[in-house]
């Protein structure tokens, strides 16, 4: 939501330029000045939904790429052999550490807000063109734990399966969320589609057999491991299934953001929040007691994880990188579902697939 945030952005600096001029208008240019990054502001907030699609494209592209990588680097664990950072769980803390990144800016707004008593006639022009936001109460707050459930299951089932699959079958499979995401939406948010939905859903569905029967066919896992065809199918079955997931979570958001008018940025902090407490303070010692290898989603040593992080150089560096892309990922994909709607930005999802694709066919190349 560019143009509230700038308003409120702006209302800062107009009471700053007020208190210098002594409150009394003698400083003209100042108020031209003021003036002048109003209309700015205002032109700027036409390409909100641009800027949030072309985001939502580059930082998700960023992500799968970074994800795969992630796992495809080795180091030095605590049983002192060299492996693969086979770590879903903490790829998962991650998310939701970088998601929780958005946090402080949401919690400084909030209060600069509380804090601003008295308005100049021309911020109370803007705030009376501009539909002014309801402040959430905890209970909405506390509410947010739901699709912060939603998005941890989808996602630990996601980083389990891009185990077993390359970074572009993987963008592919998640195709299938647009499938899910029209059918909670139909149900659910009441929402109504016309032909051309359904007859774009059929081809959705084709495209994602045939990816999952041409890489079966190809046999093409990994570029430095041997997956077998079960692994395979295994990583495609759990990405699909978290796709389901994923789109009940985006219903589930989209029914925040349009009725309740919870704001995005404070959605994905908040998850954030939540998630890390899930993560890290509840599944972390539970998969550290779970019987079963290391790194297939059930048994996880948070330790050895640490262990490999530190005796690594790149494994700090592209998770520090994909920690930032995370965090504008779920920022620009959360103003896509306020501007546009869950299905809207699942549709985009799969406009991912061919930047992932296109960049996967460059590394493997050269």
């Amino acid at each position: 939501n560019l143009y509230y945030l700038s308003s409120e952005s702006f209302i800062c600096f107009n009471s700053i330029t007020y208190s210098i001029s002594g409150g009394t208008g003698r400083n003209y240019c100042l108020f031209l000045f003021r003036s002048f990054l109003i209309l700015f502001w205002h032109k700027m907030a036409k390409f909100g939904k641009a800027m949030s699609v072309s985001g939502l494209i580059i930082f998700g592209t960023t992500t799968s790429l970074l994800a795969k990588i992630v796992y495809e680097l080795q180091s030095v664990g605590l049983d002192g052999n060299v492996k693969y950072f086979h770590k879903p769980w903490a790829m998962t803390s991650l998310m939701f550490v970088g998601m929780s990144l958005s946090l402080p800016g949401v919690l400084i707004q909030e209060a600069l807000k509380k804090k601003k008593k008295k308005k100049s006639d021309l911020e109370t022009f803007l705030i009376e063109n501009e539909e002014e936001k309801k402040t959430s109460s905890w209970s909405e707050t506390l509410l947010l734990a739901i699709p912060t459930i939603f998005d941890l299951i989808a996602t630990i089932l996601m980083n389990v399966g891009l185990l077993y699959v390359t970074a572009s079958v993987y963008q592919m499979m998640r195709g299938a969320e647009m499938l899910f995401a029209a059918f909670f939406a139909v149900v659910f948010l009441k929402r109504k589609l016309n032909k051309y939905h359904f007859m774009g859903l059929l081809c959705c569905v084709c495209g994602v057999v045939l990816v999952g029967a041409s890489s079966l066919l190809s046999g093409s896992g990994s570029a430095t491991q041997t997956i077998s065809k079960t692994q395979m199918l295994l990583g495609m079955s759990l990405i699909i299934l978290s796709q389901a997931v994923q789109a009940a979570q985006l219903t589930i958001e989209d029914f925040f953001m349009a009725d309740l008018d919870v704001p995005g940025d404070r959605i994905v902090g908040y998850e954030g929040l939540f998630g890390v407490f899930f993560t890290l303070v509840i599944m972390a010692p539970i998969c550290y007691y779970l019987p079963g290898p290391e790194g297939e989603g059930f048994h996880e040593n948070i330790f050895d994880t640490f262990e490999m992080i530190k005796n690594s150089r790149a494994l700090p560096i592209v998770m520090a990188v994909d920690t930032v892309a995370l965090l504008m990922y779920n920022l620009t994909g959360m103003a896509v579902t306020g501007h546009l709607g869950a299905v809207f930005r699942t549709v985009l999802e799969t406009l991912r697939t061919l930047f992932v694709w296109l960049l996967d066919l460059i590394l493997f190349y050269t």
